[in-house]
């Protein structure tokens, strides 16, 4: 399997797998609704999100 482009890692153990991806060597990004650790790349709600794009908003 190849990736192409950069993964986007939502819920939990997200930076978990984002790190694993970066070592590697592939572009990644994690998004939760914490940063307890710091590394969290964005933080937002992802249910609401979620609930926002099934509203079609």
């Amino acid at each position: 399997m190849e990736i192409k482009g950069k993964v986007h890692c939502f819920f939990e153990q997200s930076g978990t797998f984002k790190n694993e991806f970066i070592k590697l060597g592939i572009l990644a990004e994690d998004y939760d609704i914490q940063n307890n650790f710091n590394e969290t790349d964005h933080v937002i709600d992802l249910f609401a999100e979620i609930e926002k794009a099934y509203g079609g908003g």
